[in-house]
């Protein structure tokens, strides 16, 4: 009797399922997308686009100075921080595998937050008729956190010069202590946040 089997299938029992290597049900598994990213390596940190995700690994494209082999950490949104391994490298895009699988789950009911890149700068702040000295300490698309000396009133508009950048009409969020969060007018693009985070 002629087996009925659809083509290619022929060496597998009718029912079955494929049995897929690990690395395969890794791939199908992933999830394109397009997301910044914080990747901390050596050290440094820096701004990457995740292009797609799995619980197993991500690939990022981001001029980044990295190697096959390189330990590093990354994180995105206001997730914690994962750790993982680079395993190739083509460019400007790079692959990394988790040292351990992680949840890749949306945060569903808490609102995105634009991820923080570490950026120690020093900076200056106009405000008020003032120019103040400050530092940065952090940077997003979105806003920035800096430290400075000197009280400045909160919810009032200020320019902020960093790294030969200027960023007007920057809304004072909120203070505490010695810092100070600050809200762009309009979010900065993937690339002009990559030129502040990854200078060549």
């Amino acid at each position: 009797m002629r087996n009925s089997a659809p083509r290619g299938l022929s060496n597998m029992a009718i029912g079955s399922q494929p049995v897929l290597q690990p690395e395969r049900r890794q791939e199908d598994r992933s999830i394109r997308t397009f997301r910044p990213a914080c990747i901390e390596a050596e050290g440094k940190a820096y701004l990457a686009t995740m292009k797609d995700i799995s619980e197993y690994g991500c690939g990022f494209e981001g001029a980044i100075p990295l190697t096959p082999g390189q330990p590093v950490r990354y994180r995105w949104s206001s997730r914690a921080f994962v750790t993982a391994t680079v395993v190739w490298v083509d460019g400007a895009r790079f692959g990394l595998m988790n040292d351990a699988p992680c949840d890749v789950g949306t945060n569903a009911g808490f609102p995105y937050r634009s991820v923080r890149i570490p950026f120690e700068h020093s900076a200056s702040v106009f405000v008020c008729g003032r120019r103040i000295d400050a530092a940065a300490l952090n940077i997003a698309q979105k806003g920035l956190c800096i430290a400075l000396d000197e009280p400045i009133p909160e919810g009032c508009l200020c320019t902020i010069e960093v790294c030969g950048a200027t960023f007007p009409n920057a809304a004072i969020r909120w203070l505490q202590g010695g810092s100070a969060g600050l809200a762009l007018e309009k979010p900065m693009s993937l690339r002009a946040l990559a030129f502040l985070t990854n200078p060549e």
